[in-house]
């Protein structure tokens, strides 16, 4: 109705504007993977790598079907050397296949080291033989790339990590640090200039005191009032009568007994006094 009378091709717009006539659809396309540019410029191949990923308007049309899946055919124009390059769907093999205009790149590694798979041929794909030699080295190169992956991630880790340090909040924790250190320093300055003490004082710890509570509570006595205090004790334990007989020799043992006894007391004296010895003698 008032579509067609207008020119409008409905909601697709401009991108329809060959959908009844031919078919065809603009759609945008994404490059699939790397393709060389077979066009010609100035009498000689262009050679210009398009990267996979680079996307098109690209005019869609259905070519066939696979069975039930439709096969799509994709037409775009190449911004190098304007040549006509045409991708089809390939559903058999749940890929893409170049028609014209350019060609696939194939490649173990990328020109930017990335790793890129190697296309199998469609005979090698049907193949059910498999070489063990063949496996046995796919596997070693496998192990290898891993290895190199592996590597790759923790340096990526690793720089992840560096990068995400909120270094505002560790120097302020360090400043915060560093100024309680300052004020703990100062103040213990002030207490020993009060003290009258030149050196420099260490905060105090529980143990500390705890350790100063048991030094005044067990006080141990000097040895020379221990020796005296011994020493009266044994004098005052003994007995001036032990042994007394009336013999001859018991009163001579007595005598000498006595005598030793008088030398003791004297000796007890010298200790608080030490002239008295002297006058005795």
């Amino acid at each position: 109705g008032i579509n067609t009378y207008r020119g409008s091709h409905g909601a697709l717009g401009k991108r329809a504007k060959k959908l009844k006539s031919e078919g065809k659809l603009v759609v945008r396309f994404e490059m699939p993977f790397n393709v060389t540019c077979s066009g010609l410029v100035r009498g000689k191949r262009c050679g210009e790598t398009i990267a996979k990923g680079v996307r098109f308007n690209a005019e869609k049309q259905q070519q066939g079907s696979y069975y039930t899946s439709k096969i799509w055919l994709f037409t775009m124009t190449a911004p190098c050397c304007k040549q006509k390059i045409e991708i089809r769907t390939d559903p058999k093999t749940t890929d893409f296949v170049v028609v014209s205009g350019a060609e696939r790149k194939a490649s173990a590694v990328g020109a930017d080291g990335v790793q890129v798979l190697d296309l199998v041929d469609e005979s090698e794909r049907g193949s059910n033989h498999v070489d063990p030699f063949e496996q046995l080295e796919k596997n070693e190169r496998q192990k290898v790339a891993a290895t190199s992956s592996h590597k790759q991630i923790r340096d990526l880790q690793s720089w992840s990590a560096a990068t995400r340090l909120d270094n505002y909040e560790i120097n302020k924790k360090l400043r915060s640090e560093n100024r309680g250190k300052r004020k703990r320093d100062k103040r213990m300055e002030e207490e020993g200039k009060a003290l009258g003490l030149s050196i420099k004082l260490e905060e105090e710890r529980p143990e500390d005191r705890r350790e100063a509570s048991l030094a005044f509570l067990q006080r141990p006595a000097t040895a020379s009032k221990v020796t005296t205090r011994e020493k009266r004790r044994a004098i005052m334990r003994e007995s001036i009568f032990k042994g007394a007989s009336t013999s001859a020799g018991a009163n001579a043992a007595r005598s000498a007994k006595s005598h030793q006894l008088r030398k003791k007391l004297l000796r007890m004296k010298s200790l608080h006094s030490p002239g008295v010895l002297s006058r005795e003698q």
